[in-house]
């Protein structure tokens, strides 16, 4: 089958509408990938974000727990302490009233 010249230019005309054609849709396709990888990496980074918030919630809660039962830990030693040498005074204090009598 011959073509005529007007024939091979419409011919090549529609190859070259068809592959711009292409060319866009996989533009397009790139794009919307690209935009789907971005919102993901977006909303990993705002997980790794509201994750690292209540992480650092937690550590600072649990830091305050411990830092409250080490001052009722030292407040119970302290009073133990107290206690002992209040007994050690009161049992000198009976000695001395033993041998003044």
């Amino acid at each position: 089958m011959v073509l005529s010249v007007n024939e091979k230019k419409a011919l090549l005309k529609r190859q070259q509408e068809l592959e711009e054609y292409e060319e866009e849709l996989v533009r397009r396709y790139a794009a919307q990938q690209q935009e789907r990888s971005d919102n993901l990496a977006a909303m990993k980074e705002e997980a790794e974000a509201q994750r690292e918030a209540i992480f650092q919630r937690l550590a600072r809660e649990e830091a305050e727990r411990r830092a409250e039962k080490e001052y009722v830990e030292n407040l119970r030693n302290d009073l133990q302490v107290q206690e002992m040498e209040e007994r050690a005074r009161a049992a000198e204090f009976q000695m001395a009233e033993k041998r003044r009598r």
